[in-house]
């Protein structure tokens, strides 16, 4: 719901969309069989899903699916925060562990484990340097701020304005490369 909120109206109006194409009877609840039957119809099938995944997004435990736990699928479909362990195939929320140069070669297929596999060692790969996602994102911090600030400087010299602002703002991001 953070993302949501944040959402610009019209991507707003496509989670809506996308909830109401959930609910085919209307009545504000997508049942299980409601959400399998948009998987079908949608070309995607229980097992290219984590298996549980219904459960997952139900947080409350009545059996269905609101519209907030709706926005939590859209983000996951859209976001492709759709992550199985290819150690045990579980779905995998929050903290996971990533090869690092699995990741460097394509970040669209990387070889990502859960805190348990990584641990026990449960995987066969031929690599062996795994960070976890949230340091992974860190070592590439740099380069974001990079492309950040590239992109400031390509707008700023297209259209016009001061560069200096960008650099004396003490909340802005761009601020180390003074």
């Amino acid at each position: 719901m953070t993302y949501y909120a944040n959402m610009s109206i019209g991507q707003k109006q496509a989670v809506q969309n996308f909830y109401k194409s959930l609910d085919a009877n209307g009545d504000g609840k997508v049942t299980s069989q409601e959400y399998l039957d948009a998987l079908r119809k949608a070309g995607l099938n229980q097992t290219s899903l984590p298996s549980n995944l219904f459960q997952v997004l139900d947080e409350n435990n009545d059996g269905t699916l609101d519209l907030e736990e709706c926005v939590t699928f859209y983000y996951m479909i859209t976001g492709q925060r759709l992550v199985s362990c290819d150690g045990c195939g579980s779905y995998m929320l929050g903290l996971h562990f990533l090869c690092v140069e699995c990741y460097r070669v394509s970040k669209e297929k990387t070889f990502d484990l859960c805190g348990s596999c990584y641990r026990n060692k449960n995987f066969n790969h031929a690599h062996s340097y795994f960070l976890d996602n949230f340091a992974l994102l860190r070592t590439q911090l740099p380069a974001v701020l990079i492309r950040t600030y590239v992109a400031y400087i390509r707008e700023k010299l297209i259209h016009g304005g001061a560069v200096n602002k960008f650099f004396t703002a003490p909340h802005n991001v761009a601020r180390p490369f003074r």
